[in-house]
């Protein structure tokens, strides 16, 4: 990796001669303690034992429940005017997760290989260890559109489904590889696209996702008024060994499309909008090899903020996000992008990677849940303080004697006992100190009243009660 890096730096003065370049990017480095992120009682590592349905995490080296890790953020945005019809633009970053874990070498923050694949169906992101060319693609602009050709990324509503990660501690990005075409009419914006999502094998019989669609999007500044559609398909081969439902086994043929309605309005210092994602269409062979399974999911997520002065803001989000039922008929889980959190502890971090090599801390989605969060900040010319108050409970549990999902491992089960529907309630608090324009340090406390929903075993036998888990966190960015 090293010696890719130092070849590319060695030939981009060269190339900079001929063309002009504006360079920006980010790098960031943080450093968090997560007390408990088990979430139970129990000192004793189950998970070897243990049922299919349990939400027990196992313990990492040396059979101790508290995590600390370093990590790396870094990503490199170049662009290239080539002339006034064309601009080529990109980014460049390392790792999976544009980063690592300080300490760490790269095959130890890898994408997660435990049968998320569903999970992850409409969440189009890169990967690899060294050298990661997230974007790389060309716009050229005509008097009637501007066309994007290459590995560009896309952002819609609220970005609870596609979203660009373009905030300083995003760790994913959305892609497309493939052409996007934007038109303008007044105040209407229409983007149709095309995309290649994998191929794999032979020419003659590779094995492909493909994804096609269109937004439409209504924005009057003027009334402050937006309201919009995105709507696309997602096509996989029966070839395609790419997509699995448990890191093994290939989900198969499948045809998902996608529709996601958002509208934004605002009435001067108060702002609301609403985005309603909706999955549908076929699933392949989510759940085993011999029956094909249908595609139900949905979520509603809905922000509200106003700004009560310079200083003062208040803010409340809210959202429901479907869970599977454990009906094999139908997969009804929505898991949202990465990127989309509403905490700084609960549904953030990937529990089940602080004791694995082969997972990352940050695949982490929000699913299966009913929220709501209270938000007040603070704000001065160098300081901006942020706290909230954050609840949810589960839309979808077992219930004895039948059949149930559990949406961490991404597997169905018969369930022996009840499970408790409460996630907890949440305390955050961040402050951020802005040194300058480019520079940022901050820290951030989280307290989490877990709910007896983390502690289920599917067990008679082996019983776990919940215990609340705290998180700190020092961080430190340059946005240049």
């Amino acid at each position: 990796m090293t010696q890719k890096i130092v070849l590319l730096f060695l030939l981009l003065p060269i190339t900079s001669f001929a063309v002009p370049i504006d360079w920006h990017g980010v790098f960031g480095v943080d450093t968090t303690l997560i007390d408990n992120y088990r979430r139970v009682q129990s000192k004793v590592d189950n998970t070897a034992t243990a049922d299919v349905g349990s939400q027990e995490v196992a313990l990492g080296n040396g059979a101790h429940a508290n995590a600390s890790f370093q990590s790396y953020l870094f990503r490199l945005n170049p662009t290239m005017i080539i002339n006034d019809a064309a601009t080529f633009k990109g980014e460049i970053t390392s790792g999976y997760g544009r980063g690592g874990r300080l300490g760490d070498n790269s095959t130890q923050t890898e994408n997660s290989t435990d049968g998320m694949g569903t999970a992850l169906y409409m969440h189009n992101a890169p990967a690899g260890d060294d050298l990661v060319l997230n974007k790389m693609y060309v716009e050229l602009y005509s008097d009637t559109a501007t066309y994007v050709i290459g590995r560009h990324t896309a952002h819609w509503g609220l970005g609870a489904l596609v979203n660009s990660g373009d905030d300083t501690w995003d760790r994913h990005t959305f892609i497309r590889d493939g052409i996007t075409l934007k038109f303008k009419i007044g105040n209407f914006k229409i983007e149709p696209y095309w995309s290649k999502v994998s191929s794999s094998g032979s020419l003659t019989r590779a094995s492909k996702i493909k994804e096609y669609g269109f937004s439409l999007l209504y924005d009057n500044s003027d009334s402050d008024l937006a309201l919009g559609l995105l709507f696309g398909k997602k096509a996989n081969s029966k070839f395609n060994t790419t997509i699995t439902r448990d890191g093994t086994n290939a989900i198969g043929e499948t045809d998902v499309k996608v529709t996601d309605l958002y509208f934004r309005k605002g009435f001067g210092d108060l702002s609301l909008a609403l985005e309603v994602p909706i999955l549908s269409g076929e699933l392949g062979n989510a759940f085993n090899s011999t029956q094909e399974a249908k595609y139900k999911a949905k979520a509603i997520i809905f922000k509200g903020s106003f700004q009560a002065n310079e200083s003062w803001a208040f803010g409340i989000d809210a959202g429901t996000v479907s869970g599977e039922s454990g009906d094999t008929s139908s997969y009804d889980a929505m898991y949202l992008n990465p990127n989309y959190q509403i905490a700084k502890l609960l549904f953030r971090y990937n529990r089940r990677a602080i004791g694995s090599a082969n997972r990352n801390v940050y695949d982490s989605y929000i699913t299966n849940a009913m929220f709501a969060k209270l938000g007040l900040d603070y704000s001065s010319e160098s300081w901006l303080f942020k706290s909230a108050f954050i609840w949810a409970v589960a839309e979808e549990t077992a219930t004895a004697g039948g059949t149930a999902f559990n949406h961490t491992s991404n597997k169905a089960f018969s369930a022996v006992t009840n499970q408790d529907d409460q996630l907890g309630y949440e305390l955050d608090f961040s402050l951020d100190y802005k040194w300058n324009n480019e520079i940022t340090v901050g820290s951030s406390a989280a307290y989490l009243f877990t709910g007896e929903y983390w502690a289920y075993t599917n067990s008679t036998t082996q019983v776990n009660k919940a215990e609340n888990s705290f998180l700190l966190q020092l961080r430190t960015s340059i946005d240049f």
